[in-house]
C-alpha cells in the first residue's frame, strides 16, 4: 500500500506529459496558419483524466511556457498542490510548475523540446543523431 501514492502521481504526470505532447502538435498547426486566421484551443494540461477543458494562449504565451519544461498550461483553479505549484494566473489560463522530486524529473525527461531528451534517447539502426559531437 505505501507504494500507491507514488504510481498514483505517475500516472497523473504522465498524463499531463501526453497532453503536453498532443498540444505540441496542435501549436504547431496554429502556427502555420495565415496571421488572421482564428488559433485552435489547446487542451488542458492539467493531471485530472476527465478534464475536457480548452484554454487559449497566444503563441508568445504558449512559448514563453514551453521554455521550461517543468511547467504546464492549465485551466483556472485546476491545479494539483500535491506535485505543483502555481506561477502565475490570468483571465485565461494558468501555469504550474510541478516541484515535487520524481514527478519533476518525469516530466523534465519526457519533454519533446530539451535537447536532454533527443540526446539520451536510443539511437534507431543507421542513426547517429543522438551521438554526441
Amino acid at each position: 500500500m505505501l507504494d500507491q501514492p507514488d504510481s498514483w502521481m505517475d500516472g497523473e504526470v504522465g498524463r499531463q506529459c501526453v497532453v503536453r505532447d498532443a498540444n505540441e502538435l496542435l501549436e504547431l498547426a496554429n502556427a502555420s496558419r495565415a496571421p488572421c486566421a482564428a488559433r485552435g484551443l489547446l487542451r488542458c494540461e492539467c493531471d485530472d483524466p476527465g478534464c475536457s477543458s480548452l484554454i487559449a494562449p497566444t503563441h508568445a504565451e504558449y512559448e514563453a511556457v514551453r521554455a521550461s519544461g517543468s511547467r504546464f498550461l492549465i485551466a483556472i483553479d485546476h491545479e494539483n498542490p500535491v506535485n505543483a505549484c502555481v506561477v502565475s494566473e490570468g483571465d485565461r489560463y494558468a501555469v504550474v510548475d510541478v516541484v515535487v522530486g520524481e514527478a519533476r524529473y518525469t516530466v523534465l525527461a519526457h519533454n519533446p523540446r530539451h535537447s536532454w531528451v533527443d540526446r539520451h534517447a536510443a539511437p534507431r539502426d543507421g542513426d547517429r543523431s543522438g551521438d554526441a559531437v
